[in-house]
């Protein structure tokens, strides 16, 4: 082989051996490109950055629900001074009604006193005893008055087992059933309490 055909094949092995190393490059380059663009595909997109919350929105949140919890405080404690103050007023009438419930009986006595003591009609003379018993008697009543005790009317009114206590039952011709044709002892009440129910008879 002539040195100008030698020289011509190791030009042409070598320019094959450049394309061999070029492609080969090539090829690399891709391969390492596809899994970093696979990479990239997988990761989501980036959404919009959250907001910080506004102080003064959030000042203001606080402040309503402070105010509401100081409200309904307010309100219970209020709630707590008026059931209070019922009970003491309650209370205080049911201690002033066994005061007065106690006095009934002193009334009770002074009536029994005059029953038992003849009267003005039947002597025909003034009785002293007998006046001055009436006039305690009636001042007593007034007093009682005074206070708010009221006597419950009984006789002729349909039973109340509310205010009245049967102790009998007798039929009485044209009187219809269940109404109170005697009281046997006087019943009082005390505003809305009853502080002694009358005591009667009723027809069968």
């Amino acid at each position: 082989m002539s040195k100008s055909s030698k020289k011509k094949h190791e030009e042409a092995a070598a320019a094959a051996a450049g394309e061999e190393s070029t492609a080969a490059a090539a090829e690399s380059a891709a391969t390492a490109d596809a899994p970093a663009a696979a990479g990239a595909d997988d990761v989501a997109p980036a959404g919009p950055e959250e907001e910080a919350p506004d102080p003064v929105a959030v000042l203001a949140a606080e402040r309503d629900e402070f105010k509401d919890k100081w409200l309904r405080t307010v309100a219970e404690l209020d709630n707590v001074r008026k059931r209070a103050s019922r009970d003491l007023v309650q209370g205080r009438r049911f201690a002033q009604a066994d005061i007065l419930r106690a006095f009934l009986e002193v009334v009770d006595n002074f009536e029994r006193a005059l029953q038992s003591v003849p009267g003005d009609a039947d002597t025909g003379t003034p009785d002293p005893f007998r006046e001055g018993v009436e006039l305690i008697h009636q001042r007593l009543r007034g007093v009682l008055k005074d206070q708010g005790v009221e006597p419950i009317e009984a006789l002729a009114a349909a039973f109340d087992p509310n205010v009245h206590e049967a102790v009998g039952q007798f039929e009485r011709e044209g009187v219809e059933p269940g109404v109170v044709i005697e009281v046997a002892q006087q019943g009082y009440r005390f505003g809305e309490l009853v502080l002694r129910p009358a005591r009667v008879i009723i027809s069968a």
